[in-house]
């Protein structure tokens, strides 16, 4: 029946009907606007989280004794010297005591010094009854005299590894006559490597370098100094 009171109750109906559609579009905005906000939410509750997981860093564990002594440093940069280092630098620092030196050491050096001052290959010893005179180095053609207070004279010829009496004021002159001795010849002669002057008590002996460096070894050793002759 189309009349108006049937229009008019339709028209109620339809009211009532969109009433509660607007009613859950309104409550559908709400829901929607509300689950974004608890998303949100949820979201900055995470990122917070992280954030201060990765700001929060660990304190870093105390040195020992042992690190904090080898790590440490001066205000000028320079690195602190432990106890045992300072010793065991001042250990290698210090130089070692030298070995007293021995009266046997000090006739060597004196005897080495006497051969590298005067280098020969044969030398003369002149002994006389007050002494010895220091080794002669047989190397050129020179002559020497021997005076004493007693008045006894020898002059002796020296040459090359040779030596012989060239004059003396003893009464026989036997010494004169014994003639030249040489590396050459020292072993052929009735009185071998010597020449002897028995009026002034003066021999006379050439000996090899080696012979001369025992023969001043043993002359110090005895603590006796050799003297050099008369000119």
């Amino acid at each position: 029946m189309r009349n108006g009171k049937g229009f008019a109750i339709l028209d109620s109906k339809s009211a009532v009907h969109g009433s509660r559609r607007e009613g859950s579009a309104v409550k559908g905005k709400k829901d929607s606007i509300l689950i974004l906000v608890l998303a949100a939410a949820a979201l900055i509750l995470l990122l917070v989280g992280l954030g201060s997981r990765r700001l929060s860093v660990p304190p870093a564990p105390s040195p020992t004794p042992e690190t904090a002594e080898s790590e440490a440093w001066t205000e000028s940069g320079a690195e602190t010297v432990t106890a045992a280092t300072a010793e065991t630098a001042a250990e290698t620092a210090a130089p070692a005591p030298e070995p007293a030196q021995t009266y046997e050491d000090f006739v060597q050096e004196t005897v080495a010094a006497y051969f590298a001052e005067y280098p020969a290959e044969s030398y003369l010893i002149v002994t006389t009854g007050s002494g010895v005179y220091s080794p002669i180095p047989l190397t050129e053609d020179n002559s020497f005299r021997i005076s004493r207070q007693d008045g006894s004279e020898n002059v002796i010829h020296i040459g090359k590894n040779s030596f012989y009496m060239e004059s003396s004021n003893c009464e026989n002159q036997n010494c004169v006559e014994q003639g030249e001795v040489t590396l050459e010849n020292r072993d052929r002669r009735l009185l071998f490597n010597m020449v002897i002057c028995l009026p002034h008590n003066l021999s006379l002996e050439l000996k090899t370098r080696e012979e001369t460096e025992a023969f001043l070894t043993e002359l110090y050793t005895q603590g006796q100094q050799p003297s050099g002759p008369q000119e």
